[in-house]
């Protein structure tokens, strides 16, 4: 029985098991779509319980490893995105163009830190990346989002109460689990909460996109196109480049996640309540939700052919 809650519990598996049953309940998820929001909060608040702020002090050890994501995540990877989703689906395919500036105005993962410490990456730049850059979205989500998208089509109020209800608030009250009394009783259930609550945002994400994936196959490729280009393509290169350039193994595998994995719930968040009626704009969170797990499988792969270079 221990074994058999092991598997179920297992991230993996709650991860496959919110896509099987969120292609199963197709818009039957609507229900859960419309708690997406709750959901991902409550995701937020027991992740950030593991953080401390006193990791950054003295605060110029955060600024290097802050800039360097900040350019990857929000920089690199999204003039990527943007360009080719621009000259794809701008035109003929404007929700799908909008959906995937929801992917690059997203913070990281918060997935980038177990998964860097599962192939023995930086933790230190990782916790540090994600954090920040999620504290940098505050600022940086409605600009993109107002730059690219318009105030026409997104009232930056409106940008400002969801950052708040899934970064702002959720830190705050995380802060308060923290607390020396609170903190053991966290950290037991805190991977079981994270996993479940995404469990919630996926199958929505996914469910709301079930007819899209079959009535427009063609537009599913093209943005999985987009996905994988900038995700396991320019991941390669990156990691090729740092790899010929000497940078520590620890640095390129955490640099090369934080570059490479957006927070798919965050955008799927933002799509189903900036655009409730337009299934389509969520058809990009739902790609990349399928793609971060492939990419952890296939980059696992990749790091352990470069280090057999190596020997």
């Amino acid at each position: 029985m221990e074994k058999l809650l092991r598997i179920v519990n297992h991230r993996d598996f709650v991860l496959i098991l919110a896509l099987v049953v969120g292609f199963a309940l197709g818009e039957h998820a609507q229900p859960l779509a419309e708690m997406s929001m709750w959901s991902l909060a409550l995701v937020m608040v027991f992740s950030t319980t593991g953080f401390s702020f006193r990791s950054w002090v003295p605060v110029k050890n955060a600024l290097k490893p802050l800039a360097v994501s900040a350019l990857l995540n929000f920089g690199l990877f999204g003039a990527v995105v943007i360009g080719l989703s621009w000259l794809l689906f701008y035109d003929a395919y404007f929700s799908f163009y909008v959906g995937l500036v929801l992917i690059v105005a997203a913070p990281p993962g918060p997935s980038v830190i177990p998964f860097s410490m599962l192939i023995n990456g930086d933790n230190n730049f990782a916790v540090t990346g994600v954090f920040g850059l999620h504290l940098l979205a505050m600022l940086l989500t409605p600009a993109i989002l107002l730059l690219f998208l318009g105030q026409a089509l997104i009232n930056p109020v409106d940008i400002f109460k969801i950052m708040a209800r899934l970064i702002l608030i959720p830190l705050i009250i995380s802060r308060i689990l923290r607390h020396p009394f609170l903190l053991p009783t966290v950290e037991k259930v805190r991977n079981s909460v994270v996993k479940w609550g995404f469990f919630l945002v996926i199958v929505p994400i996914v469910g709301m996109s079930v007819p899209v994936f079959f009535t427009e196959p063609l537009s599913v490729l093209k943005i999985s196109g987009v996905i994988f280009f900038a995700m396991f393509v320019m991941g390669c290169i990156y990691h090729y480049v740092m790899t010929k350039m000497g940078k520590e193994r620890g640095f390129i595998i955490s640099s090369t996640l934080m570059m490479v994995i957006k927070s798919s719930a965050f955008a799927a968040v933002a799509a189903f309540n900036f655009f409730p009626d337009d299934a389509r704009v969520a058809l990009p969170a739902a790609v990349v939700s399928v793609f971060v797990t492939v990419f952890i499988i296939f980059y696992s792969t990749v790091v352990s052919y470069f280090d057999h270079l190596k020997h």
